[in-house]
Order: structure tokens, then sequence, then C-alpha cells
């Protein structure tokens, strides 16, 4: 025999194709099963608005209103007024299925989900025939049928600019008069940027041409009309673009809000005569279309009778179709037009923005007033008629459509025949009608429907909101996970919260703090079936047996010393026809408590918070303030030695009163922590408690406080403390990191100056690193390149404050004078890992290196720019004294070359003095040192990658070079070039061969180019 636990008494499949949120969509005999009865309100027409009279009406008296009233004109336009999903379309669909049947009435029905105007002048026209009517179809199924939504739209803006542009000042009234004319709001709908605006998804245009082209479904929401948000106001930062005369336009509505609302009354006016003339319904086409439908159906003495399910289906011609129904049937005392009822379904936003002439037609037909379903439930009578509707849809589920359509007429009740419907019932109660509420009884019923219910509506009934968004979801998921012993799963407490302007007071914190500590398994589960279907109860209890038994959920052992306590069951049917009042949310705590009213209003704030609310600025400053002041004072300033800290110290430190210090979810000022508070507080019913105990230690409360909180205020100081104490060696920024970083920038200055490279022993390095470089100079500054000296002069006079930080933060003794000793124990290993890149890129250096560092931007092309020079120094140098040669023989060669252009007469030549000056110069040349150059510099491979490639080009320009290297080079060019001019001046004076200075210059010559030969040679 099957048992309630995990027992489902629907599927899926029967639940989406039965329960449906829209009244048209559903069979007649699906329609007719779940259809519950409506709270309908009879309302007073005020102007444009109503007010309720407090009559309550039923369907039937609606029905009997509708056929029954009689009119001077034979016309009668009946409103239904409500919200969306409030049940207008349920009652137009209600009245169809219950008219009674008459060859003397003819029936036209708009189904809200047949959006597009094709179909709204069909069926209008349907069954009548006549040229001008063939005539009217055949023009709206080409102007639909032939053009693309965007095409469409785009000449809808058009038609609309061509309808503003023909206005005039004296034509229109108030600021709309601003606006009048081709140079008025005419500009803004012509401009090609500002039409690009209007077409963009979402605003109105493209949505009413989406549902005017094509049918959209019946949850499609058709667009009532033009509002703020639909104009192209997007440019207000950059009008590039846009036209100079239409950037006056655009101004003045971006500047003033008044003329934005009066744009957009002059869109919405003009809106349907665009339409009109875009589906060439113009010039009243459909008013005399029908006109002759009336006319005929008089002549054939019947009544018409037109449903519409939502009055926005008529977009368009609206204006010409109230006129062809509000006419008077009578001329001359014949009836000349058929008499004509019309019941329309309006949403409330809808009926305020109606225009004046059809209001005023509206309240001559009906007396003045109109039937209002927003519901609003505020007794046990109202929770009844949920329970009634719950469960006729419930019932519609467990039956199905096909069965439901076998069997017209009363529904059959499907609990009647379930093998657990004793349990069941007993455990989770029945409407009045008889039928099961499973899955949920009256408190979980009323409590989800709360949850679901408009903002600011909290007790309001919106029957399309309650199918989808609770029974459907509750039915479809809920469906697995009840057999998976999982339900009430997380979507489902995700979805359903409860509210408390309705009065559905959370579970409290300190029942869902033992169910924490009781139950790790299903304590989630737990706390959703203790509020929904136990009402909250002030304490913890295990669950009425049936409903625990149903969901799985096991008992507690929540006193073993006494019979296990149980929350109460909601009865089948109150002996009162009502459901009990809600709790009130004003006592959270037992009224024995004792505490002052302020102090209590405090804690329940708390309380609050832990379901969900947010914690005002005075609770969530209280405990920022006592958690933050707790960890200074636990600060232990002996390891490693520092001063003692002081409130301002710990602020200067970024530790304070403040979100960014301790984060509490959902708090007051919460916004303001950059995501990295220290110490974060989650909403949890431990720390709601918790929290509780720190407002009353700082009321010095004698009573509430437990003892538990003042040990974890204990344990949470000196966790804390420590975290203060990173966040001062963050603030001061000397972390490893910050210290690896700065250590990176002196090695790279120390390069500058020829101290460090990669490779160098570490101990050279640490030297380098903690050197102030005040008497740093490089010998060989001839041949560095003006950009590497100026960055080492740079990095040189912001260098002083480097090392002073660097040897602060890692010298013994700080604090006691100036730093004799490096703390090498934690100096090197810093010091390794900066050495393990030699570059910046990677790395961000503190605030104390940033100075010293910026001589180094660019380091990479800094470096390559240096090496490409010597590596052209070296390359000229090698073009005259290749490898193996002697500089020796080099500069008696160039001595004995002067020599001899003496004896010829050339020594007055310009380079003769600069070459003495340099050979003087070079005196102390190395020039074997060339050879350490070439190979440092030919370490660097094509086939290295970035690091590698680096390294090896610092380890070819970093080093010294012999002071001369740029004197050598400048020596050897100055050479070639005077012997090539001694050469060309012998020639020309004609000397002989038997010469003998011509001999020795014409030796020396041949010498120079053999050199030169070699060292090409020696390049290749």
């Amino acid at each position: 025999m099957p048992k309630l636990r995990d027992y489902v008494c629907w599927d899926i499949e029967r639940v989406v194709t039965t329960v449906q949120t829209e009244a048209v969509v559903a069979s007649s005999a699906v329609f007719l099963a779940t259809h519950t009865p409506l709270q309908i309100q009879r309302a007073e027409i005020k102007g444009r608005s109503f007010n309720n009279t407090g009559q309550m009406v039923s369907e039937k008296d609606v029905l009997k209103d509708f056929l029954g009233r009689k009119t001077a004109t034979g016309t009668v336009l009946l409103p239904i007024v409500g919200e969306s999903g409030s049940g207008k379309s349920h009652l137009v669909r209600w009245v169809r299925e219950n008219l009674p049947a008459s060859d003397k009435r003819k029936v036209i029905y708009l189904e809200k989900s047949k959006t597009s105007l094709r179909h709204v002048i069909e069926s209008l026209l349907e069954g009548v025939e006549d040229e001008e009517i063939s005539k009217i179809r055949a023009d709206v199924r080409s102007s639909t049928s032939s053009t693309d939504a965007s095409a469409l739209a785009l000449r809808l803006i058009n038609e609309l600019m061509l309808a503003l542009a023909g206005t005039t000042s004296a034509g229109l009234r108030g600021r709309q008069r601003q606006l009048a004319g081709p140079k008025g709001l005419a500009l803004i709908l012509q401009d090609p940027v500002l039409q690009e605006q209007m077409l963009e998804e979402g605003k109105f245009v493209p949505r009413f041409t989406e549902h005017m082209l094509s049918d959209r479904g019946s949850d499609a929401e058709r667009p009532p009309h033009f509002s703020v948000a639909d104009l192209p106001l997007s440019v207000a930062s950059s009008m590039d673009g846009v036209a100079a005369p239409t950037r006056v336009m655009l101004r003045l509505l971006l500047s003033k809000p008044e003329m934005r609302d009066a744009a957009v009354d002059l869109l919405n006016e003009y809106w349907e005569k665009s339409v009109q003339a875009a589906s060439s319904l113009g010039g009243g086409r459909v008013l005399d279309a029908m006109k002759k439908v009336r006319e005929i159906y008089a002549q054939q003495g019947k009544e018409i009778v037109l449903l519409v399910e939502d009055f926005a289906l008529i977009q368009g011609v609206q204006r010409d179709l109230l006129d062809a129904i509000t006419e008077t049937s009578q001329r001359e005392g014949r009836t000349v037009l058929a008499p004509m009822r019309t019941l329309m379904a309006i949403t409330s936003g809808y009926f305020l923005d109606l225009p004046e002439t059809a209001g005023t037609r509206i309240e001559a037909s009906t007396g003045g007033h109109v039937y209002n379903l927003d519901l609003v439930l505020e007794d046990g009578d109202s929770m009844e008629a949920i329970a009634s509707f719950a469960g006729r849809y419930l019932n519609a589920a467990r039956v199905g459509r096909k069965a439901l359509e076998a069997h017209p007429g009363e529904p059959p009740n499907q609990c009647g025949e379930c093998p657990v419907k004793g349990a069941c019932h007993d455990a989770f109660g029945t409407s009045a009608q008889g039928y099961g509420l499973y899955p949920f009884n009256r408190s979980a019923l009323r409590r989800t429907v709360h949850a679901i219910a408009p903002a600011g509506q909290p007790h309001a009934f919106v029957p399309r909101q309650v199918l989808s968004r609770a029974l459907i979801p509750v039915l479809t998921e809920g469906h697995d996970s009840i057999q998976e012993s999982s339900f009430p799963d997380e979507q489902f407490r995700n979805r359903f919260k409860s509210n408390r302007e309705a009065e559905d007071r959370p579970l409290a914190s300190r029942v869902r703090e033992r169910i924490e500590d009781l139950d790790q398994s299903d304590g989630a589960r737990r706390e959703k079936l203790l509020e929904f279907w136990a009402d909250s109860p002030d304490e913890l209890v295990n669950l009425e047996a049936g409903i625990a038994t149903a969901f799985s959920l096991p008992d507690l052992p929540i006193d073993s010393a006494q019979p296990t306590t149980r929350a109460q069951s909601s009865p089948a049917v109150p002996a009162s026809g009502a459901l009990a009042a809600p709790k009130s949310t004003t006592t959270i705590e037992p009224p024995s408590s004792g505490l002052p009213p302020s102090l209590q209003k405090r804690i329940n704030l708390v309380e609050n918070w832990s379901a969900g609310s947010g914690l005002p600025t005075d609770e969530a400053s209280t405990v920022r303030s006592v958690m933050s002041r707790a960890a200074v004072y636990r600060l232990d300033s002996l390891h490693p030695p520092m001063k003692p800290l002081s409130a301002t110290d710990a602020s200067q430190a970024g530790w304070g009163n403040r979100a960014n210090t301790v984060s509490i979810e959902g708090a007051a000022a919460e916004a303001l922590a950059r995501g990295d508070s220290p110490v974060i507080f989650k909403r949890r019913p431990a720390n709601a408690e918790f929290f509780k105990s720190l407002i009353l230690i700082t009321a010095d409360s004698p009573i509430g406080v437990r003892s538990q909180d003042i040990l974890r205020l204990a344990e949470l100081a000196d966790r804390y403390a420590r975290v203060l104490r990173a966040r001062i060696i963050t603030q001061s920024q000397i972390s490893d990191d910050d210290l690896v970083a700065g250590l990176r920038v002196s090695l790279l200055g120390a390069a500058l100056a020829g101290h460090a490279h990669p490779g160098m022993p570490l101990v050279q390095l640490h030297a380098a690193a903690f050197d102030p470089g005040q008497s740093w100079q490089r010998s060989d500054a001839s041949s560095r390149t003006d950009r590497w000296q100026k960055s080492l002069v740079s990095h040189l006079a912001k260098r002083g404050q480097l090392v002073d930080k660097l040897r602060g933060a890692l010298g013994a003794g700080q604090g006691t004078g100036v730093v004799q000793v490096i703390d090498a124990a934690r100096a090197l290993p810093l010091l390794r890992r900066a050495t393990e890149q030699w570059e910046l890129d990677d790395i961000e250096a503190p605030k104390w290196a940033q100075d010293a560092a910026l001589p180094l931007a660019g380091w990479g092309a800094l470096v390559s720019a240096q090496h490409a020079h010597l590596a052209s120094l070296l390359r000229e140098i090698r073009q005259w004294f290749p490898r193996g040669e002697r500089s020796a023989d080099l500069l008696s060669q160039v001595d004995a070359s002067l020599r001899v252009a003496a004896e010829l007469g050339l020594e007055g030549g310009s380079q003769v003095p600069t070459i003495r000056q340099l050979m003087e110069k070079i005196e102390d040349a190395d020039w074997a040192s060339l050879t350490g150059l070439e190979r440092d510099l030919g370490k660097l491979a094509p086939d290295l990658d970035r690091p590698a490639t680096l390294a090896a080009t610092l380890q070819g320009v970093v080093p010294l070079r012999d002071p001369h290297l740029a004197e050598m080079h400048q020596l050897l060019q100055h050479a070639d070039a005077f012997l090539g001019d001694a050469l060309q001046a012998a020639e020309a004076r004609g000397q002989t061969v038997a010469s003998t200075a011509s001999q020795q210059m014409e030796a020396l010559m041949g010498a120079w180019q053999h050199l030169t030969q070699a060292a090409s040679e020696g390049e290749a």
C-alpha cells in the first residue's frame, strides 16, 4: 500500500499542459474545471480614474449587467479593469463561455494572444461580405505581409514624423506648441542618428511593430504607449552626427523634464494616425467598415457582442473603433445600426491614459461604473478564496487535461480514490470544495502567495502570478525533489522568502542557530519547512508528523527528557471558515526578556537582518566598533618588537569602525567596502545572536548576553590582531613582495652604474643592493648613450631614500638609530627572488621605490640601445684593428704615417692635430679589453628566450669597459680619413716613384688596407 513518504500525485506533463496562466489558452473543459469565482469590485468612474465602492459582485452579476443594461444609444461599453495578471481576460473568457445561445447575437472575440493588426481587423469584419470591407482586408494583408519588422518600424517613425510636421502651434495646447511643425519634434524623428536610437531593441516602436505584424503569444505584454524612456536622449554627452537645428530641439528636451513629457504626449496622440497611414487604414476606413458591419447585422435583426481580452490589441484603430462601437444605433426612430455591447479588459494604468472622449463614452454607456479586479487579501475569508483557487488548479493538475475534457461539467476529485488520502488531508488540509492542498498546507500557501506579491502590495492576489510563479514552479521543480527527499530544495528556498510586509515572520535566528547545531544534513530544508509549513514557531520544534513523513524529515532530539514537541498543522478547513491571523513581527524576543523597549527594538532589527533585511547604521556601527577595537587591544607588540599601537595608529593602517575593516553582509554602508575587508560576517543565525550580545554589551545590559558570545569575541580578537599586524605591514609596504620589488629597483640602478649584473656572486649583489651609490661614477661614460647616463644621474639622485627604506626594513636594530647590520637571514632569500628577473615589467614597485624606479622606465629599450651602441663601436674598431693584431704595431703605423706626411708637406691637414691629441689620450688604453667586450657581446644568441636574452645583454652592457673605448674608435676613424687624404694629395702633386717619402707612403697605405681587408674577412 502506498505511503505518504516522498509521494507525488501528479506528473510534470499534466501540470504544464493543464495549468495555464492565460485563460484563452485552456480548453473550455479545463477552463471551467479550474475556474474559481473571482473577487470583483464595483467601482465608480471619476473623470479618468475610478474609486472602489466596496460593493463585491460575482461573475454572474457582471454577465447580467452586461447583457441586460439598456441605453439610449443602443450601445454598451463596459470596462473590466485591473493590473496585469489580475484575471481580466479570465472574466472576459468566462462571459464568453456563459453567453446564452442565441441566433439574434453576433459574438466577436478578440483574443489577447492574437496581437497582429491583421488578425484584429479580420476578427472584427469576420462573416461580412462587402466590396469595401473586402478591400480593407486585402489592404491590411498587403501592408503587414509585404514588409519585415525593421522596415515597418522605420516606416512608422517616418509616418509619425510627417504627421508631426503637419501640426501647427495653433492646433496644439500648452508646451506642445513649442514642438509643432517641421522644425519642432519632427526634427528629432527625421534625424538618422536619433531614429536609430528609437529603433533599439526594447523601445516602443520595434516592440509595437513585432506585435502588429505577428501574433506574439498569450504571455507577451503589449507595450501600451510611448514613455520618456523611448525618447532618443542618449546623446546627452555627445551630439556628433546630429544636425545643428536638431541639436536645438534635443537640448530643449534634455534640459526640461516638462518638455519631455509634452513630447511623449504628442507622440502618443499622433501615433494612431501613423499606424493607420502605414497600414492603409487612414481616412476613417475602420470607422466606416464597422458602421457597415453594424448596418448589415441590423438588417438581420442581430445584436453585436464584442469581447476584447486586452484593450491594447486595438492600438492603431482605437479612436475609429471606439467611435464605431459607441455610435448610436437609432436614426429618426429607426434602428439603422445593430445594437452593440462591448466588454473590454483594460489595465488600470491604461484606463487612466484613455482619451477624454473615450472616458466620457464609457461613463455614459455604463451609468458611470467599471468592474475592478485588483484584489487585496486582508482577512481569513480571502485566504479561503486562495485555498479554493489553488485547490482547483492542484486537482486539475492531478486529473490532467485529457481527463477533464473527457468529463465536461464538474471535474472529478482526484483525491477521492487516493490511497494516502486520509494521512494527506489530515496533514496538509483541503479546500472548502474538498480538493487536497498537498504539497502545500494553508500556512505554506499563504506565505508562498505573499512571497510573490507585487512590491508594495504584500496582500495583493494576482492569479496569473500565483500560477506562474508559485503553483507551476512548485509542482514542476518539486516533483523530483519530493521523490528524492530533498524538498524544499535550493530553488524553492531562493524563490520564496517570507514577506515581512505581509506580517509573515521569518524563522527566528535563535531557532535557525539551533538547527545549524543539531541538523548537519537537512538543516536548510528544515528551516524552510518550519518557516512556511509550520508558520515560523518561536522555538525549535519538530514538524507535524504527517508533513515530516511526507517530506522525509527525521525528528530532532530537541529534549530527550520530555515528549517531542511538534509544530501544529493547519486544519483541513478552519472552524470559523477563516485562516488564523499571522503572527506579528514587532516582538521577536519573549515578553519576559525584560529589556528596555529601545534596546529591544535594536535586537529586533538584528533579527530582521538575519531574515534578509538590511542592518541599520547604528547596529552595524556598534558591531564594527566593538570588533575593530577588540583587535587593537589584543595586539601583541613583542613578536616582532614594535611600539604599542593606538586607535589612531590602527586608523592610519586602514583599520577602524568602517565597512572596509568589518564587512557585514547586507549592512548599512556596506557599499563602501572595497571587497578586501579582513573581518567578514555573513548573514547567518549564529552571527545574528552574536551581534545581539555585542549590542547588549555596549548597552551595559545585565541580561541577555550569552557566555559563548563572550568567548567568541575573545577568540576573534586574537585572530584579527594578527590580521591587523599584517595590515600594518601592508600599509607600510614592507611585505616580502614589496621588498623584492624594491631590491630589484636597487639592483637595476646598480646595473646602470656597473655594479650589478646577472651572474655576479650573491654577496656582491647584496653589497650593491644596499649601497646608496653616493660615490658611483662610470669611468667609461664616453662609451655610454646619452639616455643611459641621464637615467643613471636621475636614479642616483633618488637612490638614497630607496636604500634607506630597504635598510630600515631589513636591518637589525631598526628604530634605535642608523642601521649598521643587514638581517641577511631575511634579506638573502628576498634578494634571490629579486634576481630571478632583471626587468620591472612583471612587478609593481611600492610607493617608496617609485621615484627611484621612474628613471628605469623602458628598461628593455634602454639596455638594447646601449648594447647596439657598444656593438657598433666594436664593429667599427675591428675594421682597422682586427683580431690578432698588436696595438703597438697599429699605433706605430699611425705615427709613421704622420711623419711621412710631414716629409711630403702634408702635415697641415685638419686631421693631424686631432690624431696627435687622441694618441696622447689613449696611452693607457687597454686594447686587449676589446676581446673581453667582444666575448660578452657575443653571448647574445637569436634562439634565447626573453629572460635569457636580457641577461646576456646585461652581461655585455653593464660591466665597466676601458675608459678610452670611444677615443680608440675616434683615433682609428681619423687615421683612416687622414691616410686617404694624404695619398690623394701625394698623387695630385705628381710625386715620382723614386721619391723615398712616396715609397714609404705607398707602403703604409698598403699595410693599412691589409688591416682593413683582414678585419672585413674576419667579420665575414
